[in-house]
């Protein structure tokens, strides 16, 4: 393309910048460009500086058609013209551009796809044609601003899970990773470290006396740790058990039993042709939900696999725990109780145990209605983004990634601004 082109500049978006030839190599745009300006004056004493010549630099910007761009840059040098003055030559400097590779518009974009989009750092730096470590640098210098400057605001009810951050492996064992949710705006208000009760009164104390007076409900699964940090930050706050983590306690007992039956009768592991094996997904439905050829198959899997009807009390325990949430009642609950006593099974006697030890905060279920299903829709999208990101061991860019996903509204004319409005970005 020729010198100074006007379309082209226009198509560039960065004022005080024109572009001098444009060409396609290596499946990349190289632009090169100037600035318009022809007069400075020295940054340290203001004299009317003389031209020194010019310096090229390269710098990485917007994509332009999913094409990487690279800007080559002429920057003009000056020289003072004071003879006196201590700063002899500069280069001229642009507010467009940050220092390193990349435009302050790029940075900010990059920041937006990995934080707004979800997009994996590698692909996102692969789109622009940078490292990973640039591209990352990228998100930490746009995004914490964003992240320290949100207002949590008060907070009615707060959800409390815990969640895998990184799996276990040969030299390593879980990282897991406290996830605080206001649950009712589903909004991720911060990630900690841990899953104990440090980790939670630890960003309670952190928050202040006026947030924790303000929590008026705190749901939690059946979490020792966080029941203890729930009660000695926030005495006021109704404690509660979310309903989904007391009917999977009550699947996992089931699940138990049918194992153990399965080896005492068998006398191994669970097979293809094995007749509660091939039960095991309808054991865990709930029995409403079954169709009448699912209901045979699951008498006929009893009949022949469980002899001694363990793995029926357990089912039919399982299934009066989920009655209570149906009727809303605790009559269902006293029959949970009533046949766990008399079944002789000892992971049913064990349910009945826990489910005791943390009657309180499962009933408050039914006072407040407040259940922990957005900290598991928290959880979910936090899954996704470990599978994007292929797994993160850094916990501060782990933070940061969720939060700017999640806990950062991208919608406001602040962030509308950091696009730079310009002509070649699409959202």
């Amino acid at each position: 393309m020729g010198d100074r082109s006007g379309g082209a500049s226009a198509l560039l978006g960065m004022e005080g910048f024109v572009v001098l030839a444009m060409e396609r190599h290596d499946d990349e745009w190289w632009l090169l460009v100037e600035t318009e300006a022809d007069v400075a004056g020295c940054p340290t004493c203001g004299v009317r500086a003389i031209g020194h010549g010019r310096t090229v630099v390269q710098i990485r910007d917007l994509p332009m058609a999913g094409v990487a761009v690279r800007l080559v840059w002429r920057k003009r040098r000056w020289r003072c013209g004071d003879p006196d003055c201590e700063r002899r030559t500069f280069s001229e400097q642009s507010p467009l551009v940050d220092e390193g590779c990349l435009t302050r518009r790029a940075r900010a974009e990059i920041c937006r796809r990995v934080g707004q989009e979800g997009h994996s750092v590698a692909s996102v730096a692969r789109a622009f044609g940078v490292g990973w470590s640039s591209a990352m640098a990228a998100v930490r210098d746009h995004g914490l601003p964003l992240v320290e400057a949100r207002a949590l605001g008060a907070v009615e009810a707060l959800g409390v899970d815990e969640h895998k951050m990184l799996a276990a492996g040969p030299r390593r064992r879980t990282t897991y990773c406290t996830q605080l949710v206001d649950l009712d705006s589903g909004r991720l208000l911060d990630v900690v470290p841990g899953r104990s009760a440090r980790s939670v009164t630890d960003w309670l104390e952190d928050r202040g006396e006026v947030f924790c007076r303000g929590v008026a409900v705190a749901a939690i699964d059946p979490h020792a740790g966080y029941a203890r940090a729930i009660r000695a930050t926030l005495p006021r706050a109704t404690l509660t058990v979310d309903p989904f983590h007391v009917v999977k306690l009550a699947n996992g007992a089931l699940d138990d039993v049918r194992r153990r039956v399965q080896r005492e009768t068998l006398g191994h592991r669970g097979r293809k042709d094995d007749p509660l094996f091939g039960i095991r997904r309808l054991l865990t439905r709930g029995f409403e939900r079954l169709s009448d050829r699912q209901e045979a198959r699951l008498a006929a899997g009893l009949r022949w696999g469980d002899p001694f009807d363990e793995v029926g009390m357990a089912l039919v325990a399982k299934e009066e725990l989920r009655a209570m949430y149906a009727t809303a009642t605790r009559e269902p609950l006293d029959d949970f109780y009533a046949l766990a006593a008399r079944s002789g099974v000892p992971e049913v006697a064990r349910l009945a145990r826990t489910v005791a030890r943390w009657e309180d905060p499962i009933l408050a279920f039914f006072d407040t209605g407040r259940s922990n299903a957005h900290s598991e829709a928290a959880n979910l999208i936090t899954e996704k983004l470990r599978r994007i990101a292929h797994g993160l061991r850094n916990f501060d860019n782990y933070r940061l990634r969720l939060l700017l996903h999640s806990g950062v509204q991208w919608d406001t004319p602040t962030i509308a601004r950091i696009r730079g409005r310009h002509p070649r970005l699409v959202a």
